[in-house]
């Protein structure tokens, strides 16, 4: 009797055992899916992507801003962000008119962030793109590959307006990275306005 009192004693002891590193390990990966869900969460909360600089814009022959120019660099801690055209989305309000999504991808032409060029890259969509509103991206700096952007980049968003924005009128552009939340910029022409120009919306 006292052996197989001894057995059933040590089988049941066994059985806890088992039981108790089934419920262990149940925990533990319970723990490290919450920890993953929590990371994940925070990273689709905060933004990738920061206003590196002061927003400018191209004022047309009619006194009306035709081209905006937002210069954009990594947030960090996040790494790296992908221009390519679908992993990147930007839509526009402008007046009373909305535009769902006009980024047109990444020119690869490496860009010298001064006025002249601004100018002239207005003067190229004017001419290339007449009556198509569109964003673009160029990187100025820190791009890693064609598309990717690093830590202490800087890219230069570029978004035609071909009808031009009159004095007063207000807009808001939204960026929405493949990672991390959406970024938003939102300013409003100044008035008097100096013709084929470039200013600062601050």
């Amino acid at each position: 009797m006292g052996v197989d009192t001894a057995i059933i004693l040590i089988a049941f002891v066994l059985v806890a055992a088992a039981v108790a590193f089934v419920v262990l390990d149940m925990g533990m990966t319970s723990a490290q899916k919450a920890k993953q869900s929590m990371e994940n969460g925070l990273q689709q909360a905060s933004t990738a992507l920061q206003v590196n600089g002061e927003v400018m814009a191209y004022v047309n022959t009619n006194g009306y801003v035709q081209d905006i120019f937002i210069p954009l660099g990594v947030t960090p801690g996040t790494g790296y962000v992908s221009f390519a055209k679908n992993l990147l989305s930007v839509s526009l309000i402008a007046g009373n008119m909305s535009y769902a999504n006009i980024y047109n991808g990444v020119n690869e032409t490496t860009l010298n962030y001064n006025t002249s060029n601004l100018t002239a890259i207005a003067s190229y969509y004017d001419k290339s793109y007449p009556g198509k509103v569109l964003a673009v991206v160029y990187f100025i700096q820190g791009n890693i590959t064609p598309f990717v952007l690093g830590p202490y980049g800087q890219a230069l968003l570029v978004i035609h307006l071909p009808h031009g924005l009159p004095a007063y009128e207000s807009f808001t552009v939204t960026i929405s990275p493949s990672i991390g939340g959406a970024i938003t910029v939102s300013r409003v022409i100044p008035p008097d306005n100096v013709t084929n120009t470039v200013i600062d919306l601050g």
